[in-house]
């Protein structure tokens, strides 16, 4: 048995809003930076797509790879109710068979960017083609407020979902706005593994291998990635590594309009900073604007917030902000919110066959954060990225192994902020201003 880093979860230049750079080249430079072994293809279904990679790839021993990068196939489906499902297959021919048994029920699958097409037929439906050609498929980001199972006015069960076809579904993507301690409040996830995956539309390392899994295989190849998602003979996932939740873009409730920020609080929250700002009222509650990137709404009690926070559900509430400028919008429920509402625990319930999580954020973004500069893409921050990996081996080793972090404190004090700021990761002592309404969150430098 061996240890190997997956990123099941990419698209091709062929799904809307993707890098025409995602190209094999490009994306096994950033897989050996980072320390991937495993990767999805992406968009097999797109024949242009499967076409490339049938070409380029070579497959032996029940895996595809290409310069020493192991492929596992790959795609990413919309069922008829707008649910994202991911999706592995053994072969590139079950690809192509999984394409004709869509194109009747889709549009587009053969255009340019038909990488990522809407099927018209139910969840329970995707779960049986995929298993007719061989393949397995779980929710896509499950808890993001667009496209996944469990947004709000959705589903609330992994059961409400598949139906009788629950019992093939194996894994479960948590999205860059959710973890292991949301996931696990939810009693109907406690056998299924969850992934960790980038769903990267961009070949860099500030997207590509974001979020990524340690399996516990005995080689690269669909059969063993099956075996360590049901947990069978030994095989498992040893570590999820993927973003600290409250650095997603959807944490927090939002408006889609303005994108401004909500967070609810009980009086017993309320904090000398927003006693210092103007309290507003409406017939239910009251409620302070905070700037042009929060709204903080104060409640009595816990019944009241919870009773707020199903309205907004329901799409119910308008946009205070909003409303101040004689626009009409209302409210969405962010991550957070919608795990409190459908949640069976307050916390979380770990299963014995869970592995840790690790919160964190790219190297390039950390080293961006540190230098204090805009851009990852910045000259400055990829000359360090650059140096770190040519001293000290890749970003994966660098953000999970300590004995890594000690050969970076020992090198000199260039370096004793970034290990700081890692090793602040990993004891959880960062602050964090949530993101949401599509904006990522960020941490409190002055804090570490």
């Amino acid at each position: 048995m061996r240890q190997m880093h997956a990123d099941l979860h990419i698209h091709s230049p062929h799904s809307i809003a993707v890098s025409k750079n995602m190209t094999l080249e490009n994306i096994i430079h950033t897989c050996r930076l980072k320390g991937l072994d495993i990767l999805g293809t992406g968009d097999i279904t797109q024949p242009d797509w499967r076409s490339y990679l049938e070409s380029n790839l070579e497959y032996k021993n029940g895996v595809y790879t290409y310069r020493g990068m192991y492929f596992i196939v790959q795609t990413e489906l919309e069922d008829q109710e707008s649910i994202h499902h991911v999706i592995l297959l053994p072969t590139i021919e079950a690809g192509e068979l999984l394409q004709l048994q869509i194109m009747d029920k889709a549009k587009g699958v053969t255009g340019q960017y038909g990488g990522r097409p809407h099927v018209n037929v139910s969840p329970p439906e995707i779960v049986e083609m995929v298993n007719d050609v061989g393949g397995v498929c779980g929710p896509a980001h499950a808890f993001t407020p667009f496209k996944a199972i469990f947004r709000s006015n959705k589903y609330a069960s992994l059961e409400e979902c598949y139906g009788s076809m629950t019992k093939y579904v194996y894994f479960l993507e948590l999205g860059l706005s959710a973890d292991t301690n949301l996931a696990d409040r939810m009693a109907c996830l406690e056998t299924l593994t969850f992934l960790s995956n980038s769903d990267a539309h961009s070949e860099g390392p500030q997207s590509l291998g974001r979020e990524f899994n340690r399996f516990y295989i005995e080689e690269p190849s669909f059969d063993e990635i099956v075996k360590a998602l049901r947990r069978q003979q030994g095989r498992k996932i040893t570590l999820n590594v993927g973003l600290e939740p409250r650095l997603g873009k959807y944490p927090m409730m939002f408006c889609k309009t303005c994108r401004i920020r909500y967070k609810l609080l009980t009086k017993d929250e309320v904090t000398p900073h927003f006693q210092s700002l103007p309290l507003h009222k409406t017939l239910f509650e009251s409620y302070i604007i905070d700037g042009d990137d929060f709204v903080y709404y104060i409640f009595n009690s816990e019944e009241q917030l919870q009773d707020f926070r199903n309205r907004v559900g329901k799409k119910e509430v308008q946009c205070v902000k909003c409303a101040l400028e004689n626009k009409k919008s209302v409210i969405s429920l962010g991550v957070f919110d919608r795990i409190d509402q459908i949640a069976d625990y307050s916390q979380p319930k770990h299963p014995d066959h869970r592995p840790p999580y690790l919160g964190i954020i790219p190297l390039v973004e950390m080293i961006r954060v540190l230098k204090r500069v805009r851009s990852v893409k910045a000259k400055s921050v990829l000359k360090t990225y650059n140096e770190l990996i040519k001293k000290f081996g890749t970003e994966f080793s660098i953000l999970t192994d300590k004995t890594v972090l000690t050969k970076l404190r020992m090198d000199g004090t260039d370096y004793e902020p970034l290990v700081n700021l890692i090793e602040a990761f990993h004891e959880k002592k960062i602050e964090f201003i949530p993101g949401g309404g599509g904006k990522y969150g960020e941490i409190a430098l002055e804090e570490i």
